[in-house]
């Protein structure tokens, strides 16, 4: 009995020093067996096993996703829940500190953010299929705090980045978001991670209307989106619709399959935009 028990007590605290490990970084698999057997007078850590400590700390509630072939901590049952005021006022005493105090102090208070952070609701998801609803959470809240977005490629790229919404086009999912000042529609597909940061964002998304004049029987028959309204129109048998609010690419597309029943009228620069893309199409085809 005695035995089965100090089995087990020793399987508890290799469990304990795997999720120990992780609160203090990222680590590959490769990285979390090497560092774990450092302290150990033998190596006892290897791949299976600690694989089933991972999955032991999963089935406890502790979400530790795999991305690009690193383990996170992303959330804990029992982390600390912090507010948004709590986070303001953090946020308000690291200001303080870089105005105010040495360099040093600096990287003191960020270690105690950054460990901070692992022990709180950080939020970080694997990318795929069957999390969409989850992922949409999460992205949806990042945009109402006004908190940037770390997303994290399949190829190994990563992007820190202004969440703008999220979008579906032809049964795909799309991120829209702000990065190096253009907006950019990345396809969900692409990306195997993301995490919401502590960085605040003030940029503000006032954007233009665009609007669009529509002719013939495309005008008798055109349904309004939720984003769209009908403006006053001083040609016959026109329409011109104002939209406010969607992507520039899919509108774009859209607006292309109506061919000459389309016009952009404002703004100018995509009055221009759309010039050049029906330009460069027609000099694919040269002199016919």
């Amino acid at each position: 009995m005695t035995r089965i028990s100090l089995k087990k007590n020793r399987s508890s605290m290799q469990v304990f020093k795997t999720l120990q490990l992780l609160l203090q970084d990222n680590y590959t698999m490769h990285e979390l067996v090497e560092k774990l057997n450092l302290n150990e007078p033998e190596a006892i850590f290897n791949n299976s096993v600690i694989s089933k400590y991972i999955n032991t700390c999963r089935y406890c509630g502790i979400d530790i996703p795999k991305i690009h072939n690193k383990y996170f901590v992303a959330s804990m049952p029992f982390g600390l829940e912090l507010t948004t005021g709590e986070i303001n006022l953090l946020e308000n005493l690291q200001s303080i500190i870089q105005t105010d105090l040495a360099s040093k102090y600096h990287k003191i208070f960020d270690k105690f953010i950054e460990k901070l952070n692992r022990y709180s609701n950080k939020k970080i998801t694997r990318v795929e299929k069957n999390t969409y609803q989850i992922t949409a959470e999460i992205f949806e809240h990042a945009v109402r705090e006004k908190r940037k977005i770390r997303l994290m490629f399949k190829n190994r790229a990563v992007m820190d980045c202004i969440p703008i919404r999220m979008s579906e086009n032809k049964g795909k999912m799309f991120f829209n978001v702000f990065y190096k000042n253009k907006e950019r529609m990345i396809d969900s597909s692409r990306v195997s991670g993301l995490e919401v940061l502590r960085d605040k964002f003030v940029y503000s998304f006032n954007e233009p209307a665009v609007v669009f004049m529509l002719k013939g029987e495309l005008a008798q028959r055109y349904s309004l989106r939720e984003n769209e309204q009908i403006l006053p129109c001083t040609e016959d048998g026109c329409i011109t619709i104002s939209n406010r609010g969607e992507n520039k690419e899919i509108l774009f597309a859209r607006l292309l399959r109506y061919d000459d029943k389309c016009e952009i009228q404002t703004p100018k620069i995509y009055r221009e935009e759309m010039r050049a893309i029906l330009d460069n199409a027609l000099s694919n085809y040269g002199d016919v």
